[in-house]
């Protein structure tokens, strides 16, 4: 292969296969290179996301792309407190992640984008005109890079260690996500159950400094499932990284930290990103002028930094509790007035949505729990 490209992607989940659809559509050449052999597989998010967010960037998932629909989330405090949240008004769903992937790789490709599986990038070389990307033996040249690949390449920090089961069971409720909170089973993150109907649900925890397979296996202690598949899938939680782009480098996705540092979710902030790198590096490219990609980090915090600085603050209360901690935060806040303003909330501004529901009586609440930095800022900003 020695072929010029205007961009050269390595990651063949969301955000890289949207840039290159955005980018293709847009009259751009992509060339984009996938390590494994299959785009979507292994498939390692679980793929709950908000059907609004995906709509406002242009990138609906197919009706067979849906596997559920969610209609409400329960949360489990370490001593069986719960606190449900309704998510009917939400738009919330369950997504067949693979063939989301599929999805996107097959707009990229209808929009004259090159999408190759089974081809690892293994260096690149930056000059000043541009890139040389060594892939699979060969030599592509490209404009610009842009890297997709996720945690591989993520701010340093921030990963968790992570395992998910996908089984099949009669002990969870259909159209219900579940959460079970327990700090020192699961330090740091929790356990989460979410269902994706026939008697299926995608079932994982997270935590530092665990081994999540043998944590896992504990939760699932009592619950009979038959396993269909095991995924080890570590997650990011550590926020935005510094620059989404590093000369003719552009970080879009998990690369650039754009995920939920309380969930790890980040499907719309990733493909938001994707789309705004897009916008920007075209123009950069038909207009000659590199500097127009500092455009780009700039509206995709416009729209999601704050929200991202709030998840980071309750994050670094939430790594800071006990079990007690947390069931008397469950006693004091698990309130029908903050169930009835979340059910209306925005799912992808949880954090913004949390604390606004709370206010400052709330936070107030919180403090007399936990004494932290990340409290009292919160308090000041709010």
């Amino acid at each position: 292969m020695d072929r010029a490209y205007d961009f050269v992607v390595a990651g063949g989940s969301a955000a890289g296969l949207v840039f290159a659809a955005e980018a293709a559509k847009r009259g751009a050449t992509v060339l984009v290179f996938e390590e494994h052999s299959e785009i979507g597989e292994p498939e390692k998010c679980d793929g709950l996301v908000s059907l609004r967010g995906l709509r406002k960037f242009g990138y609906p998932p197919d009706k067979g792309v849906i596997q559920n629909g969610i209609a409400s989330a329960v949360v489990h405090s370490p001593s069986g407190r719960l606190f449900g949240i309704s998510a009917s008004a939400l738009e919330v769903v369950v997504l067949d992640r693979s063939a989301f992937d599929k999805q996107l790789a097959e707009s990229a490709r209808s929009n004259g984008a090159d999408v190759q599986a089974g081809t690892r990038v293994a260096s690149t070389v930056e000059g000043p005109d541009g890139v040389e990307v060594n892939a699979g033996g060969t030599t592509a040249r490209a404009k610009y890079f842009v890297d997709a690949t996720g945690p591989a390449s993520s701010p340093p920090g921030g990963i968790v260690p992570a395992a998910k089961y996908e089984l099949e069971g009669d002990w969870f409720k259909e159209h219900v996500v579940e959460v079970f909170m327990d700090t020192e089973r699961y330090p740091g993150f929790f356990a989460w159950v979410i269902p994706y109907g026939g008697r299926k649900a995608k079932v994982g925890v997270a935590g530092t400094g665990i081994n999540p397979f043998r944590a896992l296996d504990g939760f699932l202690e009592g619950r009979p499932s038959r396993i269909l598949r095991r995924v080890s899938a570590p997650i990011y939680v550590g926020g935005p990284a510094p620059s989404f782009v590093r000369g003719r480098r552009i970080l879009v996705g998990e690369s650039a930290g754009q995920v939920k540092p309380t969930t790890a979710g980040g499907i719309m902030t990733s493909v938001a990103g994707a789309v705004m790198a897009a916008k920007w590096a075209c123009a950069a490219v038909q207009k000659d002028d590199p500097h127009l990609l500092s455009n780009y980090q700039p509206e995709w915090e416009a729209s999601f930094l704050k929200e991202m600085k709030n998840m980071l603050r309750l994050r670094g209360v939430f790594e800071k509790l006990t079990n007690a901690d947390v069931d008397a935060l469950f006693a004091a806040l698990a309130t029908p007035r903050l169930t009835r303003k979340l059910s209306g909330a925005d799912f992808d501004f949880h954090a913004t949505a949390l604390l606004g529901a709370l206010g400052v009586p709330g936070l107030l609440r919180v403090a007399k729990v936990v004494a932290s930095a990340e409290v009292r800022s919160l308090l000041v900003d709010g």
